[in-house]
């Protein structure tokens, strides 16, 4: 469900000497067609060159004068989503992926963003699931209290038969955009499937239906296409904080659907919210 770099790196990686010349590695990444490769001193690695690097030096030049000595490593385990992270934190294009001590591959930001594209949804511009598994993962290994706000929007299949589809998809684009900004910023969201939505937090009970309450009012008093009225239900369920519980991503998955249940069970309550009954007490192991 969330997807490692070990999946989508460069094992078969290009490698280059200090003393090569600029031209002679340009015709090796090209008969590879590979953006980039490793530089090594004898059998030291001491840098990375990309194909832009080598373009931007002299023709005359040796790589280790168009090579780049800042290194930034990343797990073989690590996640698309940290990838992303830390590309942007370093502003480098290439990470070199390691298995305990030795460099196994590499992954470029090219190669990268091509990847995360698929985990857009194209309708609304936010993240698939896959996405708010990975930050719910991080908040938990981080052994802080999550709370997980699953959000179903009513009676869309009435909307979609009586207003038409394509007025459908329209509600849904501003859904999207009504939740990316009016969620803080210590907060994530994506379309989880169809007409329901997702956020995570980490909040505590209390903080998770203050925000569930002010998304619902804001939804619900929003100007969408063609005056078509639209109201949400909320389901809220979470983890605390306990001091024997082991993280997996199981628990997860159990908040999830806990969330997802509750939603269901807030169709019938006045005010459209339900809280998961373990939220306070949920220690899963």
């Amino acid at each position: 469900m969330i997807r490692k770099i070990s999946e989508i790196m460069i094992k078969n990686f290009v490698a280059v000497d200090t003393c090569d010349g600029v031209l002679k590695a340009e015709r090796m990444l090209t008969e590879n067609n590979a953006e980039g490769a490793l530089v090594f001193e004898g059998t030291t690695l001491v840098g990375v060159v990309t194909y832009k690097d080598l373009l931007r030096s002299h023709p005359n030049r040796i790589v280790a004068d168009a090579m780049n000595t800042k290194i930034f490593y990343i797990s073989l385990e690590a996640s698309l989503w940290k990838a992303e992270e830390m590309f942007k934190k370093h502003h480098t294009e290439i990470l070199i992926v390691k298995e305990n001590a030795t460099p196994v591959g590499f992954i470029t930001k090219a190669i990268l963003y091509a990847e995360l594209g698929k985990y857009i949804d194209p309708l609304t511009g936010l993240n698939r699931s896959d996405y708010i598994y990975y930050k719910a993962d991080e908040i938990m290994k981080n052994k802080r209290e999550i709370g997980i706000i699953f959000i179903d929007v009513n009676n869309f299949g009435y909307i979609d038969k009586n207003y038409g589809h394509t007025i459908g998809d329209v509600i849904l684009k501003e859904i999207g955009s009504i939740l990316k900004n009016n969620i803080p910023n210590d907060t994530y969201t994506c379309r989880f499937g169809g007409d329901e939505f997702v956020v995570v937090a980490p909040y505590d009970l209390n903080e998770c239906k203050n925000l569930a309450q002010n998304l619902r009012k804001t939804i619900e008093s929003y100007h969408f296409i063609n005056n078509v009225p639209v109201s949400i239900t909320t389901g809220i369920a979470g983890w605390k904080v306990g001091k024997n519980v082991n993280h997996n991503f199981r628990n997860i998955i159990n908040i999830m659907n806990a969330a997802s249940l509750a939603s269901t069970k807030a169709k019938k309550e006045e005010d459209g919210l339900s809280v998961a009954e373990s939220f306070e007490i949920i220690d899963i192991a």
